[in-house]
Formats: structure tokens, C-alpha cells, sequence
């Protein structure tokens, strides 16, 4: 036995490290390729290295592309052993799901050309319509259904087969010449009647005959279907059957039997099943949320953009923290039940709430990994990844949800994403990344973010991501009218309706219709001159805050005036109601207008996550678009929530602003905090 475990240990060790010597030598020829191209024209390359070195020109185009598409993720691919599959499965298949794919493998998690090709499939099916994707999900179900009765009629099929053939079989020895009126054909006659039915169910009641002009064009297993159909139909009505010459020779008998009775199992696993339904023309689900109210912890809470969302779908919050004071004040003047803890979340110690918390979610500070700064990810004193992870291990939710930006996937930064993943899945949870865009749920503005979602057991097989709603798309012209005429402005009605027409066309080539803003940002200065063209092809410029709408002595001033964002407009797109207000300056309110969670997105999530944990189905359009013009589920609970801090030296801590203040300076080696950091908005 000893001896056993030692050689199955010696073997797993030994296959690992070949695993992992293939994965390098994948990533070592993609290097090679990169290093050969940069040096000889491509078809130059190309041709050395298949008459050459030997390799296949498919191998070449994968190998070619590694440098373009996983570049920096060579860390994942080595500790994930990947196979050569998996590499060309991630390089041909789009930006999107590549991503997604990378994030799940850098987790830890074991990867399979399978979980690329369901990651493909969900990233595909959340560009459907609700209708359209609550269809596919019926069709599937259904196919599922059907597929299982299949099987048990295939199974039942050749059950009674079996015995037919054998009685079949002993009639051919014993029988006389003529059969018709034997009573042993009357057995095989009553046996063909029961298996008759029983055959259709799997394969079908319509079956063309040979001679037909359809006949030609069926493939063999048809072909042999349509033959046992025609036999077992015979059988079953001897005397009169349309094979009545059948009867008379039981050779001849036991010979058209075993070929087409015994021979179709051979074709059964080509078979093809449909099961014809009249689909409901609408998804069926609650449109208001149930009485239970989950608990939420939610980390750099911003302004209150997630937390207005996720109050919405059904949860309390029982805590809210936020480091920058201005945010705060937001969120306790627009919400003043709302327990908003003014603190460093590096100086709280979260055991506190283990158990308590049904979901700990947050916008962790996604400037470290932003498209358009500097990308210092791990190194910028703002990140808190690890610091989500460590409170997602004290507490221990039932699911948590952490919002960033897509850089956060980035080759460059995926051994930090991998470290992060990794405590995450250490600590339990089944994670899912996935990659959501505002203007998916009726928001005008085109920001595109990542989710990062992770559930305890057998959750997560309960979770679904809401379908995208490209019906409910919107567009600036629509949604700022009333506030850019609000002066005026006498062509208000010209730049609406060049809102509303212009198209454009998507990463994947579809052209939509409606202009949309960029994502927004903070206060900007100056712009950058493709940023600035692109913001004017969308009706609209970046730079600056105008402090009122626009008037016609202001537009003719300007040669080529495009109209900026107020205060009260960039609200609007990142869709606060016109009665939320902000405390601060100009400039400390835009970002945190800027880096909030759009609400109607946090509610989307927040209905997906309370369906999973809570085995409920919500009408999620209905919900977010109530025909009462007012959103479900505002009701609230009281919630005491219990003391929101880590004493940094013994003793009572001091959370004032001045204190947080005196803390900015050098990060200490040692500690629970790391001051210096002028704002946890996400």
C-alpha cells in the first residue's frame, strides 16, 4: 500500500513537472516568433518556419498572436500549467472573454478548455435582448428536458429491441414457411406495438420512404430510422401491413430485422431531438422584492452610488466606509440612517462582523489601474486589493462584490490580480470576473468596468449576471434636454437631435444609434486631442466644469462651441436623481460624481446576487424600470451597527479629520494603516 501511494505520488510529481516544462516551452517559441518578426517580414517568417523549422501554419498564427494578446499574463499561464489548447483557445477568442478567462486562471482556480468556451458563451448571450436571453435559457431547458426523455425512450428502445429480435430470432428456427397467421406472430405483433410509440418518442413520427425525393438527402442514421420505423410499423400490423410479403419468409424477416433494428443503435448518438414550444414572450418573476432585507458591509462606499443600488435590491447596509470627508458628508446628508464610518479601511479590524454580513461589496480605488493614468497598480499607495481580500476572510460573507476598472486586468498587473484571486479562493469563495458597461442599463454613458463576484458552496451555481438591455439604450440628447435648455440656448434642439441620430459602431461591429459620454472622470483641465474629438463626436466636451447651462452668448463666442457638463448634468449621466446632493467643492464633488457606482448598474447586480442567495427570480426589467415611474424597495431597517475600527496603538483610536490629517506623511513598515491617501473612491 505504502508502495502504492509512493509511486502515485512520484508520477503526479513528475507529470506537473512536464506539464509545466510544455506550458514554458509554449510561451519560449511565442517569444522566438516575436523576436524573428520584429527582424523578417512576415511571409518571409512565415514560410522559414514551416518549410524550415517544421510547424504548421495554424501553430504559427497562434504562436504569432501570443505577443498581442497575452503579453505580461506569462505568470498565469506557468501556474495554471497551461496546455497549448487553452493558450490557442485564449488567443483567438475576443478581448472580453480573454480577460475573464485569464482573471479566473490567475485565481487558482483548475481551467479547461470547457470553462473558456462557458465564459464565451455568457459573455455572448449578455449581448441578447431580456426577451431574447430569457428565450435561449427556455430553449435550453427544454432541450435539456427533451434530451433526458430521449435518453430514457432510447434506453426503453433497446430494452425492446432485445426481446423482439430474440423472439424474432426463434421464430426463424422453428417457424414454418408461412408465418402470416402464426401465433408467434401474433406475439411479435403485440411486442411491435408497444415498442412502436415508444420509438417515435426518441426519433420521430415523420420519416420519409425510400424513392421519395427526400429520401436522397438523408444521412444514414435517418435513413435507418425511417427504415425501423417502416419495420416496426409492419410488424406491428402483420396482416395487412404495407410489407406483407415480409411475413412470408422468416429468413428474409430475420434479416431485415437485425439490419435495421439491431444496426440503429449504432446511430443513436448522432440522432437529432427537437422539441417544438411556444415560448413565453416575457420573463416570469417577482416585480417587487420580498419582505426579507439582506445585510450589506459595503468598503469605499464614494458618494453612495453602490449603496443607493444595492439598497434598492434588498439590502441594509450595516456599516459604510469611506475615507474622503466630502463623500461621507454626501452619503450622511442624502441618507442620514445610513451608518457611515469615516475611516481608513486599513485600520479596521472586520472580525468584528463575521457572520453578520450577508454581502461585502465596494468600489475598491481603481486609479492605481486606470486606462488614462499611470498604471502603478500594486506599487500606488492607493491600491486596497488586499485589503478587500483580508476583509473578505475576517468576515466571511455569504458573497462579495468588488467594482474596478478593466486596466485592473491588464498583462502588467496580473501577478497582483493573481495574489488577490488567490486569498479569495483560499478563503472559500467560487469567483466569477466579469466585465459590465453602464450603457447596458439605460445610462448614458459609456463606461465599462469589472466585477468581481465570489459566492460560499453551492451559490454560485444559483448566480446569473441580468442579460444587458440594449432596448432601454439612452442617449445624451434625451437625458441632459431639459438641463441644457435650462438658459436658452437656441440650438439646444439642433445638438439633441444630432444626439439622437448619430451612429456608431461597437467593438463587434454592430452600429447603434444615440450619442453617449465617455466615462466620466473627475475635473478635467485640458484635453488630449483625440480625446477631445471623441467627447465632440458624442455631442459634448470633458474639459472644465461650467457652472451654469449653456446661453447663446456663451455658444456664439465660440467658434465650434461644444457644450461641457455641469455639476447637476454629470449626476444625472451616472444616474443620481436630480435630488441628490453633494457636499464639497467643484472639484471634490465631480470626482466623486466621477468615481461612484452608477445606481441602476449596483441594482441590476444587487437583484443577480439577493435571486442567488435567496433562491428567488425577479422580472429584473420591471425592476429597474417600474411602471409607476418610482423604484421598489426603499424600505429600510434599523441596523446597529457595531464599532468600525482597529486600534492602531492600544487605546481608544482617534478617527477625527485633524487626526487624519496628521497621519499624511511616510507609510510606516509596520501597522494597520498606510496614511497618505487622499481618497478611497472608487
Amino acid at each position: 500500500m505504502n508502495n502504492t501511494a509512493a509511486v502515485l505520488s512520484e508520477t503526479r510529481t513528475r507529470i506537473a513537472k512536464i506539464r509545466e516544462t510544455m506550458t514554458n516551452k509554449i510561451i519560449e517559441l511565442a517569444a522566438q516568433i516575436e523576436i524573428l518578426e520584429r527582424q523578417v517580414a512576415r511571409p518571409d517568417a512565415r514560410e522559414f518556419l514551416v518549410s524550415r523549422c517544421g510547424l504548421t501554419t495554424g501553430e504559427i498564427s497562434t504562436l504569432s498572436k501570443f505577443s498581442k494578446t497575452l503579453k505580461g499574463y506569462e505568470g498565469v499561464l506557468r501556474k495554471s500549467n497551461a496546455s497549448w489548447s487553452v493558450i490557442r483557445g485564449l488567443v483567438s477568442t475576443n478581448q472580453t472573454a480573454r480577460n475573464l478567462s485569464l482573471a479566473k486562471m490567475a485565481s487558482g482556480a483548475r481551467f479547461e478548455l470547457s470553462d473558456l468556451r462557458a465564459i464565451r458563451n455568457d459573455v455572448a448571450e449578455r449581448k441578447l435582448s431580456p426577451v431574447e436571453s430569457a428565450l435561449k435559457r427556455r430553449e435550453k431547458a427544454l432541450t435539456k428536458q427533451a434530451r433526458r426523455r430521449a435518453d430514457n425512450s432510447i434506453r426503453e428502445f433497446k430494452a425492446g429491441t432485445a426481446v423482439l429480435l430474440e423472439k424474432i430470432f426463434d421464430l426463424s428456427r422453428s417457424a414454418p414457411a408461412k408465418l402470416a397467421q402464426s401465433k408467434a406472430m401474433g406475439e411479435i405483433a403485440g411486442d411491435a406495438q408497444k415498442l412502436l410509440p415508444v420509438f417515435e418518442a426518441a426519433f420521430g413520427t415523420d420519416h420519409a420512404r425510400p424513392g421519395e425525393a427526400a429520401w436522397r438527402n438523408l444521412k444514414p442514421a435517418a435513413q435507418s430510422a425511417a427504415m425501423t420505423h417502416s419495420l416496426l410499423t409492419s410488424l406491428a400490423a402483420p396482416g395487412d401491413g404495407p410489407n406483407k410479403k415480409l411475413f412470408d419468409c422468416a429468413e428474409r424477416l430475420k434479416a431485415q430485422s437485425t439490419r435495421y433494428l439491431n444496426n440503429l443503435g449504432n446511430f443513436v448518438g448522432s440522432r437529432k431531438f427537437f422539441a417544438m414550444v411556444t415560448p413565453p414572450d416575457k420573463k416570469v418573476g417577482l416585480r417587487c422584492l420580498p419582505q426579507k432585507r439582506l445585510k450589506a458591509l459595503e468598503l469605499c462606499a464614494g458618494a453612495g452610488g453602490m449603496a443607493l443600488g444595492l439598497e434598492a435590491a434588498g439590502f441594509d447596509h450595516v456599516g459604510l466606509v469611506e475615507l474622503n470627508p466630502d463623500a461621507a458628508a454626501t452619503m450622511r446628508l442624502n441618507r442620514p440612517h445610513w451608518p457611515v464610518a469615516e475611516q481608513d479601511m486599513r485600520t479596521i479590524d472586520f472580525t468584528q462582523y463575521a457572520g453578520k454580513v450577508d454581502l461585502l461589496c465596494g468600489g475598491l480605488p481603481c486609479q492605481a489601474y486606470s486606462e488614462e493614468g499611470d498604471g502603478n497598480g500594486k506599487h500606488d499607495a492607493r491600491d486596497l486589493f488586499l485589503e478587500g481580500a483580508r476583509a473578505v476572510r475576517e468576515i466571511n460573507p455569504k458573497a462579495f462584490l468588488f467594482e474596478n476598472v478593466r486596466g485592473a486586468l491588464f498583462g502588467k498587473h496580473a501577478d497582483h490580480i493573481a495574489a488577490f484571486l488567490a486569498e479569495l479562493a483560499d478563503a472559500g469563495y467560487e469567483i466569477q470576473v466579469i466585465e459590465v458597461n453602464t450603457q447596458d442599463y439605460g445610462i448614458a454613458q459609456n463606461r465599462p468596468r469589472i466585477l468581481f463576484i465570489g459566492f460560499r458552496g453551492k451559490t454560485r451555481n444559483h448566480f446569473r449576471m441580468p442579460p444587458a438591455f440594449p432596448n432601454r439604450r439612452a442617449n445624451v440628447g434625451d437625458v441632459l434636454y431639459d438641463l441644457m435648455a435650462a438658459n436658452g440656448w437656441s440650438e439646444v434642439d439642433d445638438w439633441a437631435e444630432y444626439c439622437r441620430s448619430v451612429n456608431f459602431e461597437l467593438q463587434d461591429g454592430t452600429i447603434v444609434q444615440g450619442a453617449q459620454a465617455s466615462t466620466l472622470t473627475g475635473y478635467k483641465g485640458a484635453t488630449r486631442e483625440k480625446e477631445g474629438l471623441r467627447w465632440a463626436r458624442n455631442g459634448l466636451t470633458p474639459a472644465g466644469i461650467p457652472d451654469h447651462a449653456p446661453t447663446d452668448t456663451i455658444a456664439q463666442a465660440r467658434k465650434g462651441f461644444v457644450p461641457g457638463l455641469t455639476i447637476r448634468m454629470r449626476a444625472r449621466l451616472q444616474d443620481f436623481d436630480d435630488s441628490y446632493q453633494f457636499v464639497g467643492s467643484k472639484q471634490s464633488v465631480a470626482r466623486q460624481i466621477g468615481n461612484a457606482v452608477a445606481p441602476r448598474l449596483a441594482m441590476a447586480v444587487g437583484l443577480a446576487i439577493y435571486e442567488a442567495l435567496e433562491w428567488v427570480e425577479f422580472d429584473t426589467e420591471a425592476m429597474l424600470w417600474p411602471s409607476d415611474g418610482q423604484r421598489s424597495g426603499t424600505r429600510r431597517t434599523a441596523v446597529e451597527p457595531p464599532p468600525m475600527y482597529r486600534p492602531l496603538q492600544g487605546g481608544e483610536p482617534d478617527c477625527s479629520y485633524g487626526a487624519r490629517v496628521r497621519l499624511k506623511g511616510e507609510i510606516p513598515k509596520e501597522g494597520p494603516t498606510a496614511p497618505g491617501i487622499e481618497s478611497n473612491v472608487a
